[in-house]
C-alpha cells in the first residue's frame, strides 16, 4: 500500500505542475482576446466603423470560449489538489503522523458517554482522528454514531451489512480517495447553511412580504428584454439607427440588474447556497452512480441516487443543477457578467432555471446527501483495512457473551511497536495484575477499541476475533465534578453502579475496570472491590479488573503482566500470562527517579 501511495502522489504532482502552466497560459490568452475585442467595440462605436465588428465579435467569442476552459482547467487543478491532499493523508496515516490532522471530531463528545472518553474515541490522539475520511456533516456525523455502540444486540443484522460494504469499499481503493477528494470541497457551515434553508425558506418569505406577482414580471421581463436587444442589434448592424441606441439600451440592462441583484441572489442562494458544495455533490454521485458494487447494502444506497427504487433519478436532476451551477460561477467573472447582464439580464434566467429545479428535486436532495453520507462513513471505517493487519470479526447473538481476540493490537499505536495479545473469554470475570507501567491500562483499552471497532461494523487489529453482541461499559479515566461536589471515587461508584443495573436486566455485556476504587485507601478500597466482583460476576457478563491489589485474586481467573530488568533497567514485554503477577517495581521507578535515599 506504501509503494502505490507515493507512485500515485508523485503522478498526481507530475500532472499538476503540467496544467498549471497550462492555466497560466489560458489567463494570457483572455487577456488578448479581451483587448482585442473591446478596441473592435470602440472602433464601432467612436469611429463609426463596420468593420470593428470583426474583432469584436471575435474577441468577445473568443473570450467567452477561454472562460469557461479556463473553468474547466481550473477545476481539474482544484482535484489533483484534493487527490494529493487525500493521498498525502493515507501517507502521514502509514508514517504515524496522522494525529496532525485538524478534524479531531472532539463536537461529538458528550460528557455522559464516558466509554468514548475512556477509549479515546473522539479528541487529540482519537480513533476518530485517525479514522475520518468524510468531509460531509451527513458523513462525519454517521462516523460519530457508529463509533458510540448502543444497544448491539438489536442492530446485529445491521452491523453484518456494515461490515459486508467496510470490506468491499477496503478493496476499492481508488474509489474511496477519489470519494473523498471530491467531498473535500464541503465545509461545515456552507451545508449547515443549505441543510437549515429549507426550514426558513417560508418564513424569510414571508417576513419579506413577497408573492408570485414580481417573481412572474421578471419571468416575463426575461424573455421580452433579451428580444428587444435582438430587434436593436440588427437595427444597428443595418444602420436604422446609431449605436448609441445599442449602448443606452446595454446600460439600462446592466443599471437594471445591478438593482436586483440582490433579490436575485437571495433566490438562487435558496436552491444555491454555496456551489463548490453542490459541485461536490455532484461528482461524488456521479462516482458512486458508476461503480458496480456487490454488496446489497451498497447497492441500495446507489440506487437512491440512480433512482432504482423511485424510479426518479436524483443523479439526472444533479446533471441539470450542474449547468445551473456552472452559469452561476459566471457571475463571479465580472466582465462576463456585465456583458450578459447587459445582453440579456443574465440573473433572471438563473433564478428562472433554480426555481424550476428545486421545485423538483429539492425535497430529495437530503435524501441523496444522506445517501453520500453513509457510504463516506463505511470508506472511513475501510481505513483500518488498508494500513494495518486487520480481521474481520465474526458476531455472536445470543447465549452467553463470549470474546476471542487472537493477536489483538492497539490500532493507535504504531504497528511496528504494538505487542499483541490473546485473550478468549465466556461469561466469567477475569483480575489483572502487574507492576506499574506493564501494559494492564493499555490492555483493557486495546480489548475496548477493538470493540468499538468491531461493533461499527469495521475489521479489528487482530490475526482472528469473534465478539458477542454485548453493552460495553468502562470504568477508566474517571476524574472528579467539582462543581456537583462529585470526588473520583464516587464518581466511580456512579459508574459502576451503571454496570450493575445493567447486568440486572440479564442482556449480555462487558465491563473493563481499570485499578478499581483507586481513589480511596486500600482498606476500603479491596472490601468495595470484592462487593463490586461478586455483583457484576454472572453468567451473562464478561467482566475485566485490572488492579495492585494481590487480595483480590481469589475472586477471579488471573492474568498479569510482568516487567525484567536488563543493565540495572527496567523492561517490559507488555505480554499477557495466566496466573497472577508476583512481582513489583514502584521502588525501582522511584529510585530511577531520584526520589529514594539511595542515589
Amino acid at each position: 500500500m506504501k509503494e502505490k501511495i507515493e507512485s500515485y502522489i508523485e503522478a498526481f504532482q507530475t500532472a499538476y505542475t503540467k496544467i498549471k502552466q497550462r492555466y497560466e497560459r489560458i489567463s494570457v490568452f483572455r487577456l488578448i482576446a479581451f483587448l482585442i475585442g473591446i478596441a473592435g467595440a470602440l472602433v464601432v462605436i467612436f469611429a463609426d466603423q463596420w468593420w470593428g465588428w470583426i474583432p469584436a465579435g471575435a474577441g468577445g467569442l473568443i473570450f467567452i470560449f477561454l472562460v469557461f476552459y479556463h473553468s474547466e482547467v481550473q477545476l481539474h487543478l482544484n482535484t489533483l489538489e484534493r487527490l494529493l491532499q487525500v493521498y498525502r493523508r493515507y501517507q502521514q496515516r502509514l508514517q504515524g503522523e496522522w494525529n496532525s490532522f485538524s478534524d479531531t471530531g472532539i463536537e461529538f463528545r458528550e460528557k455522559e458517554n464516558t466509554v468514548a472518553d475512556d477509549l479515546d474515541i473522539f479528541g487529540e490522539n482519537s480513533l476518530y482522528q485517525l479514522l475520518c475520511t468524510a468531509h460531509t456533516p451527513y458523513g462525519r456525523q454517521r462516523l460519530a454514531e457508529v463509533l458510540q455502540p448502543n444497544n448491539i444486540e438489536k442492530h446485529v443484522e445491521q452491523i453484518i451489512e456494515r461490515q459486508q460494504a467496510v470490506a468491499e469499499l477496503a478493496n476499492k481503493s481508488e474509489f474511496s480517495l477519489a470519494l473523498e477528494a471530491s467531498a473535500m470541497a464541503c465545509e461545515e457551515e456552507q451545508q449547515a447553511k443549505w441543510k437549515n434553508s429549507k426550514k426558513k425558506e417560508s418564513q424569510e418569505t414571508k417576513d419579506a412580504g413577497e408573492s408570485k406577482a414580481p417573481a412572474l414580471a421578471l419571468q416575463i421581463l426575461g424573455w421580452c428584454y433579451p428580444t428587444i436587444m435582438l430587434i436593436v442589434t440588427i437595427g444597428t448592424l443595418l444602420h436604422w439607427w446609431n449605436a448609441g441606441v445599442l449602448t443606452g439600451l446595454f446600460l439600462i440592462g446592466l443599471l437594471f440588474s445591478f438593482l436586483i441583484s440582490g433579490y436575485c441572489q437571495k433566490k438562487i442562494e435558496q436552491v444555491i447556497p454555496y456551489v463548490s458544495s453542490m459541485e461536490a455533490y455532484l461528482y461524488m454521485m456521479d462516482a458512486v452512480a458508476v461503480q458496480d458494487f456487490e454488496t446489497s447494502y451498497l447497492k441500495q444506497l446507489q440506487g437512491k441516487l440512480t433512482g432504482q427504487e423511485t424510479g426518479q433519478s436524483l443523479l439526472q436532476g444533479m446533471k441539470k443543477l450542474e449547468r445551473i451551477l456552472n452559469g452561476y460561477q459566471l457571475r463571479f467573472n465580472p466582465i462576463l457578467h456585465w456583458l450578459l447582464s447587459g445582453i440579456c439580464l443574465y440573473d433572471i434566467h438563473l433564478v428562472i432555471a433554480a426555481g424550476k429545479w428545486e421545485k423538483k428535486y429539492g425535497d430529495r436532495m437530503q435524501e441523496g446527501i444522506r445517501a453520500l453520507g453513509e457510504i463516506e462513513m463505511l470508506s472511513s471505517l475501510a481505513v483500518m483495512d488498508r494500513i494495518r493487519k486487520v480481521t474481520y470479526p465474526k458476531l455472536v447473538a445470543g447465549g452467553s457473551p463470549e470474546i476471542f481476540m487472537e493477536q489483538v493490537t492497539h490500532p493507535l499505536l504504531p504497528e511496528q511497536t504494538a505487542v499483541g495479545n490473546t485473550i478468549s473469554l465466556k461469561g466469567e470475570t477475569v483480575v489483572i495484575t502487574g507492576s506499574n507501567m506493564s501494559g494492564k491500562t493499555t490492555f483493557l483499552r486495546t480489548v475496548g477499541i477493538n470493540l468499538v471497532l468491531a461493533y461499527a461494523g469495521a475489521p479489528v487489529c487482530a490475526d482472528s476475533c469473534m465478539v458477542s453482541c454485548m453493552q460495553l461499559f468502562t470504568s477508566m479515566r474517571v476524574v472528579d465534578d467539582v462543581q456537583q461536589g462529585i470526588s473520583t471515587f464516587y464518581a466511580e461508584i456512579l459508574r459502576i453502579k451503571g454496570m450493575v443495573e445493567y447486568g440486572k436486566t440479564g442482556l449480555p455485556m462487558i465491563c473493563l475496570i481499570d485499578e478499581i476504587f483507586r481513589g480511596t485507601n486500600s482498606a476500603d478500597r479491596i472490601v468495595g472491590a470484592e462487593t463490586v466482583i461478586r455483583k457484576l460476576s454472572n453468567p451473562s457478563a464478561i467482566v475485566m479488573v485490572s488492579t495492585h491489589d494481590f487480595e483480590l485474586c481469589s475472586l477471579a481467573k488471573n492474568y498479569h503482566f510482568e516487567e525484567y530488568y536488563e543493565n540495572d533497567q527496567i523492561r517490559f514485554d507488555y505480554s499477557l500470562r495466566e496466573g497472577k503477577c508476583t512481582t513489583t517495581n514502584a521502588l525501582f521507578l522511584l529510585k530511577m527517579a531520584g526520589l529514594t535515599e539511595e542515589q
